[in-house]
């Protein structure tokens, strides 16, 4: 279990992380308070959770840094306040927050029920068992979020799960840019297809023998790609 914190309060983290280890006794717990730290937290060290301290004199825009990170990773967010405000809730759940805890209302194992029920609900959501992929050296499962190349684990970032499990799910057929912006980011994404291409790349740089003479990833020139 690893938790990405952002609060100003070190007294705070340390409550949040003594209630969660009656659950979780191998807890990590990485704190920041600068939203573009944070940010390269996420992709580095993938979070099972964020938590988000709101507070009004906090250094990261809360509403912001949710917007941001909701553009690149379905990682479950929660708000973590000393008092409710029907409003900010409000705003937060629309932005892309997953929940608000107030944790002073509510008793510590309580808290550790609303964190593993976020967990599971989230993890429940982007589940599909039919989608496997395995050639004798690569494995993709893309339920469990697994990847082992030649039978050790990668790691990927969760948009880098996403182009990778709509290739596999495509059953070798070739994807198109579009279709793959879309299920990355979403259906009102806009962006660049040179975007992509980064994208594409990172992941030929870690499951691929030679990137640049990809065997796996392969390009269809003018239409997207395809996993061979």
């Amino acid at each position: 279990m690893k938790v990405l914190i952002f609060a100003d309060f070190r007294d705070l983290v340390e409550t949040i992380s003594v209630i969660l280890r009656v659950r979780w006794p191998d807890l990590t717990m990485l704190q920041t308070t600068e939203a573009r730290e944070g940010m390269d937290l996420i992709h580095r060290e993938q979070p099972d959770i964020v938590m988000l301290h709101f507070d009004s004199a906090a250094t990261v825009d809360s509403f912001d840094f949710i917007g941001a990170v909701r553009s690149f990773s379905d990682v479950p967010i929660v708000i973590v306040s000393q008092e409710s405000d029907v409003a900010d809730e409000v705003r937060a759940l629309e932005v892309g927050a997953d929940d608000w805890i107030v944790l002073a209302s509510l008793p510590n194992m309580a808290f550790i029920a609303r964190v593993n029920a976020i967990l599971r609900r989230c993890a429940a959501q982007n589940i599909d068992s039919t989608s496997s992929f395995f050639n004798g050296k690569l494995m993709i499962n893309c339920a469990a979020h697994e990847i082992l190349v030649e039978g050790k684990v990668v790691k990927l970032t969760p948009i880098e799960y996403k182009i990778i499990c709509q290739l596999v799910k495509n059953g070798g057929g070739v994807v198109s840019r579009a279709s793959l912006l879309h299920s990355a980011w979403g259906p009102d994404y806009r962006a660049d297809p040179s975007f992509l291409k980064k994208y594409i790349y990172r992941l030929r740089a870690k499951i691929e023998q030679d990137p640049a003479n990809p065997e796996l990833i392969l390009t269809e020139r003018g239409v997207g790609y395809k996993l061979s």
